[in-house]
């Protein structure tokens, strides 16, 4: 009978046993270690750290936005009112509320707290703060610039409404850096 046996390692005769200790590997147990663990914390906390202001960033910014077509939609709604109706009708943007609102309220909106009106230019001011803008029967309007701003970041997150005297049309630009 011929015995098969087992080439020698590197480092003497080949140990007995299974195909593990054969191969030169041993089982290790399952689970990970408290150095595996601490690394990948660090590193879900180091992306949470990076990647929280630039959420809250995005936040302010898309309510920038939200606020300025909701102006925006309001001008164009009391402009063909105006038109439609054949009297002229009223948009008031009263600054410390950070409100806006129509004749007799037809169409009315407090903006967010993260979109602040900075500055108004035009329109006639009927109170502290209160700022009246007329819209006439054939298209026209008192016209008025106003700037919208982030409350965190009021020089990057920064919007311009023009609703232009002449045909009533309603633009709207960026002014961030």
């Amino acid at each position: 009978m011929i015995v098969a046996r087992r080439p020698p390692g590197p480092f003497g005769p080949a140990p007995r046993g299974g195909r593990e200790q054969w191969m030169g590997r041993r089982r290790s147990p399952a689970g990970f270690t408290l150095v595996e663990m601490t690394v990948v914390l660090l590193i879900i906390a180091l992306g949470t750290v990076l990647a929280i202001p630039m959420v809250e960033g995005g936040f302010e910014s898309r309510e920038v936005r939200r606020a300025a077509r909701q102006i925006a939609s309001t001008m164009t709604y009391c402009r063909g009112e105006a038109v439609g109706s054949g009297a002229p009708q009223e948009l008031v943007i009263d600054v410390p509320e950070n409100s806006i609102r129509t004749t007799d309220w037809g169409r009315w909106a407090v903006l967010t707290d993260r979109a602040v009106i900075e500055e108004i230019h035009g329109g006639a001011e009927v109170g502290d703060g209160v700022v009246q803008i007329l819209c006439f029967p054939n298209g026209s309007t008192s016209g008025a610039e106003i700037i919208l701003a982030g409350r965190n970041d009021r020089r990057q997150h920064r919007l311009k409404i023009a609703f232009d005297p002449l045909i009533g049309n309603v633009r709207v630009e960026d002014l961030g850096l």
